[in-house]
């Protein structure tokens, strides 16, 4: 129940009339048990002791600080011959006026409400501090008759610190991973409990307002692929981010995302001191809700604390492998208790997520362990990204997934001018030493250092990419990817990786292969190979070629356009990765 008084004056008589407000089951607000007014001294409405101010909903409770926050104040006047001298002021508990929000005139209508906004901030037009507060609305007919309505308002501060993104089902949500810190190797996955961390840092007096008293900012999302983010500790040394971060998302396409929000306890007053939030409410249930492009981010929880928490689900992510940015703006919803009408509070918090998507778990090697098996790698996920998008896929399926990773892995086409990181097939042709493993073996490939602009050098080989390929495309979550090496082989016309065109000379004056690494997700039926380009012209044994990309391509055909004559192969297993 709301309290409310209405002032009646007029003619030198003064009569206080008192009242409750409740609101209906529509959230509308009714003046309930008012005392009638003394006797009309003349006029029709709105003249002498006749009522002409009418309470109607209006905001109980408000955060300046939120964008667009403040109050709106509704009222309607009784019809008039002549306009109403109208002022609507906010009060502080000792009676003071902190805030003008309207004055001027204003016409009497049977059917129309009038309505004004008050942007919560005070006469200095700062931001006012959590406290009660009292809209006051005073009418004044052409007679000289004073009407006051007074509304009661709690300005409250309430937002949250941290956004832990969670699973609706099992195996449905990851952390992500980066292999860098300040330059140097070092893994480092997501945190499982607050990828969006907004909180107070070293100094800091408010978890929720910096020191200066403005509220502190959302976090962007981190978009640097292979270092977290950093911040310098009391020594100058470069340290992991513990207070100001935003990290990107993984989920299983097609899942429904679950956020959980832990809420700020404390704000900063005008005066520099440190204030309670003021929230909940007594005799008031509070919630907060989203609402982004997927529709609405809906929870059960209905009592709001400083340092609570609130779980919200979202609408379902993609259902293709992607990554997509949402913009999610968070707004807070009251009721009285015992009411089932929810009243939608002035103003919102936004915040953007990067969630990648990919189309099943990650896969590793038998027994493997550390950090850096936490989940994808966002540089990895990045790129496929990049590749889907380059090569205009729709990643709904295995087989799309492995195109994407094969055909950008290669690259040298469309805005892909290079290979990946730009690395070149290690001949001599391409200056290189000739076939030399640098990145990858049948026990661990060292994904990390290929990832960063290949830090052990341009040149490749089949094993590296064979190796890389295999590890990347496992962790997004593509299964049974294996090894497959071939034997010793002449071959065709081949053009490899990061080189400029077809060869039938690719080691001055021999060409062929010792032995070839190939992968396969089906124990050789069709292989996958990103090192080189097979040639499709129908004419594979002479020049120029015409590039036959291999992603999934049936073995025999591979085998065919690869070299002449048979080649014996056998699988191997998923290396590990550092």
């Amino acid at each position: 129940m709301r309290r409310q008084r209405l002032w009646v004056q007029g003619l030198g008589m003064v009569a206080a009339v008192t009242g409750a407000l409740s609101f209906s089951a529509a959230g509308a607000i009714a003046l309930a048990q008012v005392v009638p007014p003394p006797p009309p001294t003349g006029g029709g409405p709105g003249s002498g002791g006749v009522q002409f101010l009418t309470a109607a909903e209006t905001t109980r409770m408000c955060d300046p600080k939120l964008e667009g926050g403040g109050a709106q104040v509704q009222y309607s006047l009784a019809p008039s011959p002549n306009p109403y001298t109208v002022q609507v002021t906010v009060v502080d508990a000792g009676g003071a006026t902190i805030a003008t929000v309207f004055s001027g005139k204003r016409r009497g209508s049977a059917t129309q409400l009038h309505r004004h906004f008050w942007d919560g901030l005070n006469s200095a037009g700062l931001p006012a501090d959590p406290a009660a507060y009292t809209l006051r609305v005073e009418a004044t007919d052409y007679t000289g008759a004073k009407r006051v309505l007074d509304y009661d308002l709690d300005v409250v501060r309430i937002g949250f610190t941290t956004i832990t993104a969670e699973a609706t089902l099992p195996n449905d949500e990851w952390q992500t991973v980066y292999f860098m810190k300040n330059g140097n190797y070092a893994f480092y996955a997501t945190p499982s409990t607050g990828e969006w961390l907004s909180r107070a840092d070293t100094g800091d007096l408010s978890n929720l307002d910096r020191n200066d008293g403005t509220p502190r900012p959302a976090p962007a999302i981190h978009t640097t692929t292979d270092e977290p983010a950093l911040e310098l500790n009391l020594s100058g040394a470069p340290v992991y981010e513990n207070d100001w971060h935003n990290y990107p998302l993984c989920y299983r396409a097609g899942a429904v995302p679950q956020f959980t929000l832990k809420f700020g306890s404390n704000c900063i007053r005008n005066d520099g001191s440190v204030g309670s939030c003021r929230f909940p409410i007594a005799g008031y249930d509070l919630r907060v809700v989203g609402q982004d492009g997927q529709g609405a981010w809906t929870t059960t929880a209905t009592t709001l604390a400083p340092n609570g928490t609130a779980t919200l689900v979202g609408g379902a992510v993609s259902s293709n492998a992607t990554r997509n940015d949402r913009k999610i703006a968070w707004s807070y919803e009251y009721r009285p208790t015992g009411s089932t009408a929810w009243i939608r509070m002035p103003g919102r918090f936004e915040t953007e997520h990067r969630i990648y998507t990919i189309l099943d778990r990650p896969y590793w090697a038998s027994g493997a362990t550390g950090t850096q098996y936490s989940g994808p790698w966002v540089e990895v996920l990045d790129y496929l990204d990049q590749y889907k998008t380059e090569f205009g896929l729709t990643l709904s399926s295995q087989e799309k997934v492995v195109e994407a990773l094969i055909k950008g892995y290669f690259g040298q086409q469309g805005t892909l001018l290079t290979a990946i990181e730009d690395v070149a097939y290690d001949c001599p042709s391409e200056g290189g030493d000739g076939g030399a493993t640098h990145y990858g073996g049948t026990g661990t490939v060292h994904l990390s250092k290929l990832l960063n602009s290949h830090d052990l050098g341009q040149y490749v080989n089949c094993t590296d990419c064979a190796t890389t390929t295999s590890v990347m495309l496992s962790m997004l979550g593509v299964p049974n990817v294996k090894l497959d090496q071939l034997g010793s082989m002449n071959l065709r016309a081949i053009w490899g990786i990061g080189t400029d065109d077809y060869t039938l000379d690719l080691w001055w004056g021999s060409h062929g292969f010792s032995y070839h690494h190939v992968i396969t997700r089906d124990d050789g039926v069709e292989i996958s190979d990103a090192c080189l380009c097979v040639d499709e012209d129908g004419n594979p044994d002479a020049l120029p070629g015409t590039p036959g990309f291999n992603h999934d391509r049936d073995w025999n055909n591979y085998e065919a356009l690869l070299a002449k004559g048979n080649v014996t192969w056998f699988t191997q297993k998923l290396p590990k990765v550092d």
